[in-house]
């Protein structure tokens, strides 16, 4: 089991009630241990939920480390395509040596405790950088919600197009794809490009999750995908992979049945084994686990930072495709506007800056230009999710805090709970969290529940914060009118 020198495993907890037990792969690049901890999900199809280390979609974590893991992540999955597509003998432009170098520069950032590691991030992301390896012609599809954020990091360590599935009603465009995720708390996706040509090449089809269990979401999507256009190799990144033998022989046969080649990259590989009854166990073992809920010592303030379109250009979502990522220089015009905000009004560290479900790449942008500024503020990434979690403040378990509030985006299930996890917890609470809502969110959208007895964003953040701002961003919305060419994010 993984741990740090002063804190057990973040899955020993769960491992031990439940009977789950994680093992990595002799060749791993990265411990399965190390990149994940456990905690337990309501959920009635599934009892645990392996919490990434490196997404921040559960754990606010640096922004340096959560770009330097994905764009490694873009290299292993450039050397797949090598792999795949050369000819014997072609010199490979990213040299094993290299990547496990990188790899053991993340596992060593990951040994070191929280708060005491950014001289070894900083290292991690020297050597990630120059393994950017250009497939222009590659597709790169991340899945929402969780890995919306990821897949842009690999396509832009690619230099590929990039679109995410969706679950946001999508008002003027019609959905060309769409498939089911079996476990998930929410299972429908919809593939809304508004680029008709958006599949039409004949380059390698990149597909982008944080976790591979069972692969059948992938298998689902290959078949949906090649029913539209036909491609001959297609590569599956994820952070972990945990498919058993007999779930990659399913990858093999649908590659035989399709014609096609079908590969993974992965920076950590293993197998996870499950107690019996794992199920009924977890139900049992959560309905004797005490109600937490976060203290309210102040209740913080509240400001909403509204961008104007006069100051940066509105933002069109990777959900409807882009072939490129947002500009530096409006990333940077954001940071710095937000900084002189924040100084503005006395806001203090320590600083979250929370994207708002599936929009996790543009505030995972601004939060590293924002530590930039601030190099002393110490600045977290995380963002919220629909994933209902049992929160239990030890080290041993994943998920210290919750966080429960109304919906506030237009999802084509209608208003639900929401959630943001780990903002506070052993004692901890963070100076300022500033929130990154959907570009195009309105400000009453925010301030006003659309779920009875739950409140909303703006309010809930007052609970865990001394200051909450909430940045409001123009949107670039497409309409029905089909677009020639695949467009740039503004």
């Amino acid at each position: 089991m993984s741990k740090t020198a002063n804190h057990p495993w973040t899955g020993t907890f769960v491992a031990e009630a439940l009977g789950v037990a994680i093992h990595s792969d002799p060749a791993s690049a990265v411990a399965v241990e190390d990149l994940v901890g456990l905690a337990l999900r309501r959920n009635p199809k599934r009892a645990h939920l392996l919490v990434s280390r490196v997404l921040a979609k559960h754990v606010p974590t640096e922004p340096a480390l959560v770009i330097a893991a994905g764009e490694l992540l873009g290299a292993f999955t450039a050397g797949e395509l090598f792999r795949l597509t050369s000819d014997a003998g072609t010199t490979h432009p990213l040299p094993a040596a290299t990547l496990t170098a990188a790899a053991d520069a993340l596992t060593s950032v990951l040994k070191q405790p929280t708060g005491q590691r950014h001289e070894a991030i900083s290292t991690l992301a020297e050597l990630v950088a120059p393994l950017h390896t250009e497939v222009p012609d590659a597709v790169v599809i991340g899945y929402a919600e969780t890995a919306t954020g990821l897949g842009r990091l690999v396509a832009n360590s690619l230099g590929a197009y990039y679109i995410h599935s969706t679950r946001h009603a999508t008002p003027g465009v019609v959905p060309v794809a769409g498939f089911e995720e079996g476990h998930s708390h929410a299972t429908s996706h919809a593939m809304v490009p508004t680029d008709p040509r958006w599949l039409d090449g004949g380059g390698p089809v990149i597909l982008v999750d944080d976790e591979l269990s069972t692969g059948s979401t992938v298998i689902n999507t290959i078949r949906e995908l090649h029913a539209l256009v036909p491609h001959p190799v297609y590569v599956v990144a994820a952070l972990i992979d945990l498919r058993s033998a007999a779930d990659r022989a399913r990858f093999d046969a649908l590659a035989t049945e399709l014609g096609c080649r079908i590969a993974v990259a992965a920076l950590g590989t293993g197998w996870i084994e499950l107690g019996t009854d794992i199920l009924g166990r977890a139900a049992a073992l959560i309905e004797g686990l005490p109600e937490t809920k976060p203290s309210v010592d102040v209740a913080g303030r509240v400001s909403i930072l509204e961008i104007a379109s006069s100051f940066i250009s509105p933002v069109r979502s990777d959900r409807f495709g882009n072939a490129s990522a947002p500009l530096l220089a409006t990333v940077a015009a954001i940071a710095r506007h937000l900084s002189g905000q924040l100084d503005e009004a006395g806001c203090q560290g320590p600083f979250v800056v929370l994207g708002c479900e599936e929009n996790m790449s543009l505030p995972l942008a601004v939060a590293q230009a924002l530590d930039r500024l601030r190099p002393d503020g110490d600045v977290r990434f995380s963002t919220t999710t629909r994933s209902p979690i049992v929160p239990l403040d030890r080290d041993s378990y994943a998920i210290a805090s919750a966080l429960t509030f109304a919906s506030h985006d237009q999802t084509n299930d209608g208003p639900g709970p929401r959630f943001a996890y780990n903002l506070n917890g052993s004692g901890q609470r963070p100076g300022t969290i500033v929130a990154f809502p959907e570009p195009g969110t309105e400000r009453t959208e925010l301030l006003h529940s659309s779920v009875p007895g739950l409140p909303p964003l703006a309010v809930a953040l007052r609970a865990v914060t001394n200051d909450a701002v909430v940045v409001l961003l123009c949107v670039d919305s497409p309409t029905a009118a089909a677009h020639s060419q695949p467009e740039d994010a503004s």
